[in-house]
């Protein structure tokens, strides 16, 4: 006893009260003070707990069940499986007017009953018998969750040869010896078990379909990321960038008030994947002035670029209160749709996400750049909308011409000349134009043009993540 008590998990009183009931056989006794249980005691124990849970049979009925089995495991497993204790089934499968259904179904209107009538999931809307009523309630149960009567539409047509398999199949079953009210008991019971493969198998097909959907979700989110550049510690040793950012922060707690100077160097450490200091600068704008739009803007974007989508959705609330047409505000609220479509996708119709994301991207930007941050920054947002949407935004050429002007600038000039803050922010917006040069020309089928980009990011940073894709793209 007190083995069989370890390994079942269950009271020694419970499993006298068991043994006392009927639902375990009494247990060997080779001597008066020795009882033997078996490993048939330990499954029966198992059954008796699943036949709680699934079923609403009383223990007494639960004996009854067990004793009508002669105690055998394998035949309560299979009558459970088989759903022959379900509390109120009586789903005979053959026509059998001795018995009558009294399921409770959900009531559903008689305008959707005449819906359903209509697209043929119903035979009629009116005099329902028991079944009718049952497919209509769930009917109307689904309608509600929000799927759509297409989809029942469809299945049931591919039911339709399904039922007509499985008739077959029951019928070929030889049943010699059964009186008649014994075959529907037996065809029924079968057809259980076939209905609870059949939700099984299409949940495990489903479930391999979601994950299959997730993970590419997970993907697309990794494809939105990849527009973002990230500086190697290569790149920033090369090029002085932690030297670069230290003078920026050293100039600023001379002046440190000055909005400007606090924007610019939010911007750069944007740029430079410094998600922390461009967070620290936009608070500082912030503490100046509440209602900042462009700190306000910066501080989301911050969020988006490091992908913690949870502080972009509560940050870009902010930045849509405030109506701000700035580039930087356009940046962040597009890089945040975005994120949360390659989210949902795996779970959810994302279509409204990702309309709403290339609107976005149509509509015109600002006319009047405040500075050469900006300048640059509406280039890269119109490339961006390309290699994302090249479909829906189609200004290809366009972009490619204004992208080459903006890198022979890059080029030629030196970054004050360009009203940028660090040599590091020149740099890095050469990259992008690179970079994006390189895909929007093997787009349009220009591989000689398209390799001469791809080598310029290599050039300038083989280490990052766009020199890793560069040198895949030219093998």
């Amino acid at each position: 006893m007190s083995e069989l008590v370890a390994i079942s998990g269950v009271s020694r009183d419970m499993i006298k009260y068991y043994l006392r009931a009927g639902l375990l056989p009494q247990p060997h006794k080779p001597r008066r003070n020795l009882s033997l249980y078996t490993e048939n005691h330990l499954r029966l124990i198992q059954l008796i707990l699943n036949a709680q849970q699934q079923t609403s049979l009383s223990l007494p009925e639960i004996a009854t069940a067990f004793q009508a089995a002669d105690y055998d495991p394998a035949t309560i497993e299979i009558e459970l499986l088989s759903d022959k204790y379900h509390a109120g089934r009586r789903d005979y499968i053959i026509p059998f007017e001795a018995e009558a259904r009294h399921s409770v179904s959900l009531s559903a209107p008689q305008a959707f009953l005449d819906e359903l009538h209509r697209t043929g999931l119903l035979d009629t809307a009116d005099h329902l018998d028991e079944s009718q009523k049952e497919i209509a309630g769930l009917l109307w149960a689904a309608s509600n969750d929000g799927v759509p009567l297409a989809f029942f539409k469809s299945a049931r047509e591919k039911l339709q040869a399904l039922a007509d398999t499985e008739v077959k199949a029951l019928i070929a079953i030889q049943r010699p010896k059964l009186h008649f009210a014994e075959v529907v008991a037996a065809v029924t019971g079968t057809d259980r078990v076939i209905n609870r493969w059949m939700i099984s198998e299409k949940t495990r097909l489903a479930r391999q379909m979601f994950q299959q959907v997730i993970e590419n979700s997970e993907k697309a989110l990794s494809t939105v990321h990849d527009t973002i550049y990230l500086p190697s510690k290569v790149f920033r040793k090369r090029f002085h960038i932690n030297e670069e950012l230290a003078a920026l922060r050293q100039a600023i707690e001379k002046h440190p008030r000055d909005l400007k100077a606090l924007h610019n160097a939010c911007r750069a450490c944007l740029l430079l994947a410094d998600y922390e200091g461009a967070q620290g600068f936009a608070d500082a704008a912030l503490a100046i002035k509440r209602d900042d739009d462009l700190a306000i803007a910066c501080k989301c974007l911050a969020y988006a670029m490091e992908n913690n989508l949870e502080q972009a959705l509560m940050h870009v609330k902010n930045v849509e209160a405030t109506q701000s047409r700035h580039t930087i505000a356009l940046e962040a609220r597009l890089l945040t749709l975005l994120m949360q479509a390659a989210k949902l996708g795996g779970v959810s119709d994302t279509t409204e996400l990702m309309k709403q994301a290339a609107d976005l991207f149509r509509e015109p930007l600002p006319v009047a750049a405040r500075d050469g941050f900006d300048e640059l920054e509406s280039c890269l947002l119109r490339a961006r909308a390309n290699t994302i949407f090249p479909d829906a935004i189609n200004a290809e050429a366009e972009t490619i011409t204004e992208l080459e002007a903006m890198l022979a600038s890059l080029e030629a000039s030196t970054y004050d000349a360009l009203g940028l803050p660090i040599e590091g922010a020149r740099l890095v917006y050469q990259v992008y134009a690179s970079f994006y040069l390189a895909q929007l020309h093997e787009a349009a089928g220009d591989t000689e043009l398209a390799t001469t980009y791809f080598e310029k990011v290599i050039q300038l940073d083989p280490s990052s993540n766009f020199g890793e894709m560069a040198y895949l793209k030219l093998g």
